[in-house]
């Protein structure tokens, strides 16, 4: 991505994030934004419709950058239903699919830490104010779907290796519920939490040594507990005579 194409609205970003290093973000004006970027009051108005608006652009911007380098075009995930949305060109994702099916999206989850702890004192004060409106909600919004899309495909990857009698029985279970909502929202606010809390810390507390165990934990807990659900399927009693009448009972994967 070529930061020329973006000159007006970085100049603008970088600006406010200048700012909000020396004061509370919620006390800093457009005015004071546009004086700190050189430009005139109708520049920010013409790039952005308010403050929640640029500091949303600059998290995809700088998220988009780093996947966009470290990414080929496939594994990226973009909004394609929105394409009046003009952040719609930015991806925000990026899944990993190895040929065995199994997820693996460390490297996304390295991305999106690396594109939060660049600016780490600039998010640490965004991210200190929470609810509708801010960051953090929009990211709660942003990755849910994506989230719940891995979590169906591994769905299904577990249920294909079943038999054609079973499958059927086995995704009415799995799906037919809230159960996959709440496995999305869970894994989607443990992680963002989780990055959240990182802000706060030096990196000398964690090394690469202490993460590789565990690098890819999200997805392979999530297969992990999909497994488990359908072993646990085939073990209650009368399994078997609801396997030849296809009618197993729903479930909440919760």
């Amino acid at each position: 991505m070529s930061p020329k194409r973006y000159e007006a609205k970085l100049r603008l970003a970088e600006a406010f994030v200048r700012l909000v290093e020396t004061m509370p973000a919620e006390r800093i004006t457009v005015n004071q934004i546009a004086e700190a970027a050189g430009k005139h009051r109708k520049t920010f108005y013409y790039h952005f419709a308010d403050k929640e608006q640029l500091i949303v652009w600059l998290f995809r911007y700088d998220l988009a950058s780093g996947l966009a380098d470290k990414f080929p075009e496939d594994l990226l995930v973009r909004e394609h239903d929105a394409p009046d949305n003009p952040l719609a060109e930015f991806p925000f994702y990026a899944r990993r699919i190895e040929e065995s099916g199994r997820i693996y999206n460390a490297p996304f989850f390295a991305a999106l830490s690396y594109s939060l702890e660049k600016r780490r004192a600039y998010y640490r004060c965004i991210f200190s104010t929470r609810g509708p409106g801010t960051l953090d909600f929009y990211l709660h919004q942003l990755f849910f779907p994506v989230i719940k899309e891995d979590i169906l495909f591994l769905i299904d990857r577990e249920i294909d290796r079943q038999s054609a009698v079973e499958q059927r029985a086995l995704r009415e279970r799995l799906t037919g519920n809230a159960g996959v909502d709440f496995l999305a929202e869970f894994y989607t606010g443990a992680v963002l939490s989780r990055y959240v809390e990182r802000l706060n810390y030096t990196s000398a507390r964690r090394t690469a040594r202490d993460i590789i165990p565990f690098e890819n934990v999200v997805h392979d807990s999530l297969a992990a507990l999909i497994r488990q659900e359908i072993e646990k399927a085939a073990r209650e009693p009368g399994a078997e005579e609801r396997k030849r009448k296809g009618d197993a009972p729903c479930a909440s994967l919760a």
